[in-house]
């Protein structure tokens, strides 16, 4: 016995016999998938009977049908019953193909964005879909899907543009619209069971959902603002960022993970506004090399001007991610605010001695106000100058003791007390990290140290808020 068949999985595309591979005898059996479904005197019409039967399905379902489907025939010495003419086997395979049809996987459409998917019946309710993510942003309807065959991918996957239905009108509105993330669309042969409903397809994509994004600290952050001003609490925040406690210090550039609602596709879009508003002339500066860059002084005070811009905004969903100033009309011209401002690098300060222990700092004291701080030290340490400059006063100083007063380019001046030595005389220019004088206990002292201060403006301040 002799068979002859072929199996195939495009059952509107693919053929499935060639020729009668020179049978001689005039009976052949027919079968479909291994089931007899008649006899032919004539091999030969088999396989054309499966093409017009396969061709007529396919012309009645508008495309391919996937289903596996094995057509035969074998040479038999006996035949019970009559033979089939070519167009009564047609019909016979049709009926046959079309109740396997049925259960058959059917071409559909799956809709990718990012790790989300859903499928679709037709390319129709894919349009619907995508329409129905632009809707909320475009109100008038003024923009429209396209949806174009993609030649350059072996699969049979499609491309979209967000095109405008006709002109764009001149002035404030909206200018264009799209996808924010990349949607994919291409065939995919699958049972209906697979299909999503198109209301609940459109209910997946545009429903906000709570989505983890990474937050970059700015200044003026703290936990509680990053989540108060997100509609959290902090706790909630801290879940989301393990490690991180509710006493942590927030540093600018950090980056911690916020939980943002944001439906599956996003919609970017670009909007024209024009509004007048009051606005400054940006700050004009007088460059003085002979004062410090900690020294300025105001010039002339700003005043606002007036214009009406037009600004084209960028979004994503409702929030602003760009402005662009495309025209500007001034109404009154605005006052820049002049300043004067130093360009020198200010004097640094510096520890007067090496080692030592803080015995006292600047504050009260035996009921009275201790305006300088103290470090114990042995008798005849080196004390060097804190900064450089010029000594004004070098000498005995009443309960100081031996003192030594320096005077500053930047108009400040240190004190060194209760000194052994004294190496400097008035006048002497002096560098900082000079040694000046030797530490010890005179005046009025309990002990051997070196009491330090910074004179700023004829006061005492904390000298510790200016030492490097």
């Amino acid at each position: 016995m002799t068979a002859v068949g072929c199996c195939m999985v495009l059952l509107c595309a693919v053929p499935i016999l060639g020729d009668t591979y020179g049978l001689e005898t005039t009976y052949c059996e027919v079968l479909l998938d291994g089931e007899v479904i008649g006899a032919v005197s004539d091999p030969s019409v088999v396989n054309q009977a499966f093409l017009d039967a396969r061709a007529k399905i396919t012309r009645e379902m508008g495309g391919l049908v996937l289903a596996n489907v094995a057509c035969d025939f074998e040479q038999v010495e006996k035949l019970m019953g009559s033979t089939l003419e070519s167009e009564g086997l047609e019909s016979l395979i049709y009926d046959l193909l079309k109740e396997k049809v049925k259960t058959a996987k059917k071409k559909y459409y799956l809709v990718k964005v990012n790790e989300f998917t859903v499928n679709l019946a037709t390319i129709d309710e894919v349009k619907e879909l995508l329409l129905a993510a632009l809707a909320p942003y475009d109100p008038d309807g003024m923009f429209q899907v396209d949806i174009v065959s993609d030649t350059s991918r072996e699969l049979n996957a499609f491309t979209i543009q967000v095109v405008p239905k006709g002109e764009i009108p001149e002035g404030d509105g909206l200018k264009a619209l799209d996808f924010f993330e990349k949607v994919e669309i291409a065939e995919a042969y699958i049972d209906s069971e697979q299909l999503t409903p198109l209301p609940e397809a459109i209910d997946a994509v545009t429903k906000e959902k709570e989505k983890n994004q990474t937050y970059e600290v700015v200044a003026g952050d703290t936990l509680s603002v990053i989540a108060n001003s997100r509609g959290y609490y902090v706790d909630e925040v801290l879940a989301l960022n393990p490690g991180l406690t509710r006493d942590a210090t927030l540093n600018i550039g950090d980056e911690i993970i916020i939980s943002v609602p944001e439906p599956e596709l996003s919609i970017s879009s670009t909007v024209q506004y024009t509004y007048e508003e009051d606005y400054f002339a940006e700050t004009q500066y007088i460059e003085n090399d002979s004062w410090y860059t900690t020294r300025r002084e105001v010039r002339q005070e700003a005043a606002p001007g007036h214009h009406e811009v037009t600004v084209l905004t960028t979004s994503k969903n409702q929030t602003e991610t760009g402005r662009e100033m495309i025209a500007e009309n001034i109404m009154v011209e605005p006052v820049p605010e002049i300043i004067e401002k130093g360009t020198q690098t200010p004097p640094t300060y510096i520890k007067p001695v090496t080692g030592g222990v803080l015995t006292s700092g600047f504050k009260m004291r035996w009921g009275s106000m201790h305006r300088g701080i103290d470090w114990a030290v042995p008798t005849g340490t080196s004390v060097r100058a804190s900064c450089g400059g010029t000594v004004v006063s070098a000498g005995w100083m009443g309960s100081y003791g031996y003192c030594v007063t320096l005077s500053h380019p930047d108009g400040r001046q240190t004190r060194y007390a209760h000194l052994s030595k004294i190496l400097v005389s008035v006048g002497q220019k002096v560098d900082q990290n000079q040694t000046i004088a030797r530490s010890g206990s005179t005046g009025r002292s309990t002990g051997p140290h070196v009491h330090f201060e910074i004179i700023i403006g004829g006061q005492r301040v904390n000298p510790l808020q200016y030492l490097n």
